[in-house]
């Protein structure tokens, strides 16, 4: 097999076509500071995904975030969290009762999974009275 030279000072091989490489400079700061604003804005994955976007005429999605919502959402990501932890402990408590065990261990198993239902009821409650008070 050929194997390609890449003794290019950007790294490009040999025999790739200039014509697949654009670059341009933005002098002035203003459209500068105005262009990185768009793109940040823009939720692109890249400054080039962003650009190539705009050139052709193709539609992205714009992201804003609230930030009055910002106390609300942190405080539901937590309680999120918390039920997907207590889930997974109730998954294997679940797993562990299923399997043989003895008659001790399968009580034990049955009162753990009772205060793993009553905390996630808990949480699903505050989840929802925080949602309901967000929204008032």
């Amino acid at each position: 097999m050929k194997r390609k030279n890449t003794d290019k000072p950007d790294g490009r091989y040999a025999t790739c076509p200039r014509w697949d490489r654009w670059h341009i400079r933005i002098p002035n700061l203003e459209d500068q500071k105005k262009l990185i604003e768009l793109y940040q804005k823009s939720g692109a994955k890249t400054k080039s995904h962003y650009l190539r976007a705009r050139l052709l005429n193709e539609s992205f999605k714009v992201i804003t975030q609230d930030e009055s919502a910002e106390p609300y959402l942190r405080q539901l990501d937590s309680i999120i969290t918390k039920l997907r932890v207590i889930g997974v402990s109730y998954n294997e408590a679940v797993k562990t009762l299923n399997s043989y065990h003895t008659v001790a261990a399968a009580q034990r198993m049955i009162r753990q999974l009772e205060i793993y239902s009553e905390a996630i009821i808990k949480l699903q409650v505050q989840a929802i009275q925080l949602t309901m008070n967000f929204d008032t």
